[in-house]
């Protein structure tokens, strides 16, 4: 897990798009560790992989020594990000 990627994340506005195959693995292992709501796409048609960052989760905000709190005024966007937290 790249705690530095994950800096890198945190400081863009979500959702944003990743098409560097790197990002994506790491964005994957951000993903897997619990530290990032994110998905990813695969266009029909043998298109390129997709990676999509959403939000930090509570977890990734802890990592990175964010308040968690600061986290909660986001969530209400996020219906599922909030069933996440209960």
């Amino acid at each position: 897990m790249s705690i530095e990627f994950l800096r890198v994340l945190a400081k863009h506005p979500a959702p944003a798009t990743l098409t560097d195959p790197h990002d994506i693995d790491n964005l994957l292992v951000l993903r897997a560790a619990g530290l990032v709501a994110a998905l990813t796409l695969k266009p029909d048609a043998g298109g390129r992989e997709v990676g999509r960052f959403l939000a930090l989760t509570p977890d990734g905000r802890s990592a990175l020594g964010a308040p968690v709190d600061s986290f909660k005024r986001g969530v209400q966007a996020i219906p599922q990000l909030q069933q996440l937290q209960q």
